[in-house]
């Protein structure tokens, strides 16, 4: 793994002064006193050194959700969480939680549970990137009933709000940056609609089954390339024909301005909602 105890060394054979000629000719780093890892320690033997140099850390926040496979980005810090009653000096490149916690295994190494994860990225994420956090999330590792149910035995912890308003406002399944972006104002307004759902042969971006409203976000390729053009009228007039409403939006206008988008998606989809329920009575 390249992290290195100083006994690991000596029983290498290394001996003292061994060590300290690779501390100067750059061979060996030294990440903790007596814990050392080879040249340019990866992230991984970061978060492995932690847990060498203290038996009671435990890997939270970011660092755990990049465990988990939950983070699309490797984290810039180390984020490990201790008993409230330590008090340990930490390098610069770790950040040190205090409060007692729930310990599984991932990876070998001692983490939160996934669902904490959301609660603890929850106070280090701005609300932009929290959104995307919950979205690209939810439904994979931990479902959104495992998540609604750890707020209900973890109340109180810092983090817990964000999480109940992510859970509320969160619309996984979607595909693009756009089509989230719709999805979201469209809950936002509190109008439901089922995200990447089969209409006949097909699927819909946004699918209002009760109104038989689709609506599909297009992206550049809708645009460019013939295929995916064709390809779409050809969808389209199977649910024109099949009695559904198709309401289209480019990415751009998404973009430009996804409040006047949601808007309009809302007052189709509550009107048609309407005309249909009158039509079945």
């Amino acid at each position: 793994m390249g992290v290195h105890t100083r006994a690991q060394l000596l029983d290498s054979g290394i001996g003292r002064s061994g060590i300290e000629r690779r501390l100067r000719n750059g061979e060996l780093v030294r990440l903790f006193s007596g814990i050392f890892a080879d040249a340019d320690p990866t992230y991984l033997e970061q978060c492995v050194a932690v847990t060498v140099w203290r038996e009671d850390a435990v890997l939270s926040h970011l660092s755990a959700a990049w465990v988990w496979d939950l983070s699309e980005k490797t984290p810039t810090r180390v984020h490990a969480t201790v008993p409230r009653s330590a008090r340990p000096n930490s390098p610069d490149w770790l950040t040190l939680h205090r409060r007692s916690v729930a310990v599984t295994h991932q990876r070998g190494l001692p983490v939160v549970t996934a669902a904490q994860c959301f609660v603890d990225v929850a106070t280090t994420l701005d609300e932009g990137a929290l959104e995307k956090f919950f979205d690209r999330n939810v439904g994979g590792r931990v479902s959104w009933r495992a998540l609604h149910d750890h707020c209900e035995s973890a109340r109180g912890m810092a983090g817990m709000s964000k999480v109940r308003e992510q859970l509320q406002r969160c619309c996984p399944g979607t595909w693009s940056e756009p089509e989230r972006m719709v999805a979201r104002a469209v809950r936002a307004r509190g109008l439901r609609m089922e995200i990447n759902s089969p209409i006949g042969p097909y699927v819909g971006d946004l699918v209002c089954y009760r109104a038989r409203v689709d609506v599909e976000i297009d992206g550049r390729e809708f645009h460019s390339a013939p295929v995916p053009f064709d390809n779409d009228r050809v969808r389209q007039n199977w649910m024109l024909l099949d009695g559904w409403l198709v309401l289209r939006f480019s990415a751009a206008t998404v973009y430009r301005d996804v409040d006047e988008v949601a808007d309009q998606i809302v007052a189709v989809v509550r009107r048609r909602r309407r005309s249909r329920g009158a039509q079945l009575s």
